[in-house]
């Protein structure tokens, strides 16, 4: 399904085949792979998403026991590049080396940016950072000449970008500013040109604009510094981003105001050195460098075992005329790589999609996601009859034989319904759980949450979760416990994105409704954890308030009556909810502290 996107894709901006192919793949793998015949390796699936400026963040992925093994890898080594833990990610790039299948391009292309940040972090000499940087840029770019000129007729995957930004980087640390503002700035024009999403642009602008900012400033051209540091932050706020890289672009975009003699307001700059001191506590490593995000990921071979048995079949009652048993019983031990066929039977006959790439909606038509993003945009604006609109197309458009459109259209049914106030919270949930139990089984909640969910279904229970009441806290908390023992690595302290943060915080509000104040602060200990690490998710302005709430009940401080002039530790969590809240732009979290302080401290 996504080859087929991506040819639909590919004819509207007209670009040629050999043109998307260059350097990753052959223009007859393209052919299958458009065709629908053959589903391609996930990097290079990614790549020519990429250079179609689309950003593939979005999807679930399921993958066979080979790929899955690889994309671990790759996680397993930014991760613990970021957190400085040098050796590991040594380790692990040795072993990822050794792994089938990694001496294709695109794989070294990955090595290399890997390699280079090592490097990089280990104070290497600039030189010896430079080389490989450009012998991964080369992987893909074979036969080109390195210039500036080839950002102007050439197509790039997120791989390639992250390389050039590094490279250009290298040249002003290495004495060549001149060379390297010139690079800044053609990066930058063809960072603003290109039309990929917001996840894709957050990566790539901001950093390259905090290194030709502080050029224009040292240059004293605060001028030139202000706008394109104004911009940067505004990708990052979209997405309520508040890191390394947020802090250094509003310090540069504070410096820059005084020095042009705009005033800055002392509440800003109390602000900034707020929110600044608390993230610099919890540091445990540079987070300003992006890294190649792959969420979303499945592995096959688990999901066939864990649905068959939570749904109650025998292996012999799973295959019917699809396969033998001892076919099953090799996909389930990771012994061998299902057929397509096969694998499209088995997952069907479990309920579920057998798409590699599923996204939120299944369709042949880039138009229907253009669709679904415009109903998610109204939905997140408050505009719900426009969003309902929307719904109500795709509904008419869907093919609902295809098991994710069945489930986003109850899923969506009932959110919208609610938000609309045509029908109850109780009524809302009803149906939730009515769609999760299509794909399990609900007899024993608890045992049977414990396997990957389908997006609806992480939809749905992180929807019951977020607003639960009373008795509802006691059936909730220990599916959202599985989920987070499922998905938890405890050696590295390492959860699995977006999702699952959410998981964590859900689990501190329940724990606090039911007066176990000390779980609720482990749990939302760890979910400001991963915030810090992982640079998206769940807001900073959610977990600070959350911690007052708690600090708060733990203390007694509301009934005790204690003034908000007073040093008490725990307002501080409250100013920093509101700082953030305001400084993204969240005018209801804003609204929503000052009303609860009014309520109960004035």
């Amino acid at each position: 399904m996504l080859g087929v996107l991506l040819k639909e894709i590919r004819k509207s901006k007209t670009i040629s085949q050999e043109i998307l192919v260059e350097g990753i793949c052959s223009r007859e793998t393209l052919k299958k792979y458009e065709s629908g015949k053959c589903d391609l390796e996930k990097l290079r699936a990614d790549a020519l998403m990429q250079r179609l400026e689309k950003t593939v963040d979005k999807y679930y992925v399921k993958l066979d026991n080979v790929e899955y093994a690889l994309a671990r890898r790759r996680v397993q080594i930014q991760d613990a590049l970021r957190r400085n833990k040098l050796s590991v990610a040594e380790r692990a790039i040795l072993a990822y080396k050794e792994m089938p299948g990694t001496n294709d391009a695109l794989h070294r292309q990955f090595l290399a940016l890997v390699q280079a940040e090592l490097l990089r972090k280990k104070s290497a000499p600039l030189s010896q950072q430079r080389e490989v940087i450009l012998a991964g840029i080369a992987k893909t770019l074979a036969g080109r000449e390195l210039s500036i000129n080839l950002l102007n007729d050439r197509l790039f995957h997120l791989l390639e970008l992250f390389l050039l930004q590094r490279y250009a980087i290298l040249l002003e640390e290495m004495g060549e500013v001149d060379e390297a503002v010139r690079w800044y700035k053609a990066l930058l024009a063809r960072f603003s040109q290109e039309q990929r999403g917001m996840a894709d642009k957050q990566k790539l602008y901001p950093l390259i604009a905090y290194r030709l900012a502080g050029y224009w400033m040292r240059e004293g051209s605060y001028d030139q510094a202000l706008p394109i540091i104004e911009k940067a932050l505004e990708l990052l706020r979209y997405s309520e981003i508040q890191n390394t890289l947020y802090l250094m672009l509003w310090e540069l975009e504070i410096t820059a105001k005084e020095e042009m003699g705009t005033p800055v307001l002392d509440e800003e700059k109390e602000y900034f050195y707020c929110l600044k001191k608390f993230l610099k506590e919890g540091e445990k490593g540079e987070d300003f460098f992006p890294t190649y995000v792959e969420p979303h990921l499945c592995s096959i071979n688990a999901i066939l075992k864990e649905r068959r048995i939570i749904q109650g079949k025998t292996r012999e009652e799973l295959v019917g005329m699809i396969c033998d048993t001892r076919t099953l019983e090799r996909q389930e031990k990771n012994e061998s790589k299902p057929q397509k066929k096969v694998w499209k039977g088995l997952f069907s006959a479990l309920g579920l999609s057998s798409l590699k790439y599923e996204s939120s909606i299944v369709t042949r038509s880039y138009k229907d996601f253009q669709k679904f993003e415009a109903m998610a945009r109204a939905y997140n604006k408050g505009n719900m009859k426009e969003a309902m609109i929307f719904y109500q197309e795709l509904v008419e458009i869907l093919d609902m034989n295809e098991s994710t459109n069945r489930q986003f259209e109850e899923y969506w049914g009932a959110e919208l319904r609610f938000s609309l106030g045509k029908i109850s919270r109780e009524e809302r949930n009803r149906q939730f759980w009515e769609m999760m139990g299509w794909t399990l089984s609900l007899e024993n909640k608890e045992k049977n949450f414990s396997c990957w969910l389908t997006e609806y279904e992480k939809e749905a229970l992180s929807s019951i979760s977020w607003d639960c009441e009373g008795e509802e806290i006691e059936e909730i908390l220990p599916l959202l416990k599985r989920q987070f023992r499922r998905n938890f690595n405890v050696a590295e302290r390492i959860m699995e994105r977006g999702f699952y943060e959410r998981v964590l915080y859900s689990i501190a509000r329940g724990y606090l409704r039911s007066e176990n104040l000390r779980r609720a602060e482990q749990y939302i200990t760890l979910a400001m954890e991963q915030r810090r690490f992982q640079d998206w998710g769940l807001s900073w302005d959610r977990l600070f308030f959350l911690r007052f709430r708690i600090e708060e009940k733990k203390f007694g401080l509301w009934e005790k009556k204690i003034p908000l002039k007073s040093n008490v530790a725990a307002f501080q969590w409250a100013k920093l909810a509101w700082i953030s809240a305001k400084e993204n732009g969240d005018t209801y979290m804003c609204d929503f502290i000052v009303k609860y302080f009014k309520r109960h401290y004035l």
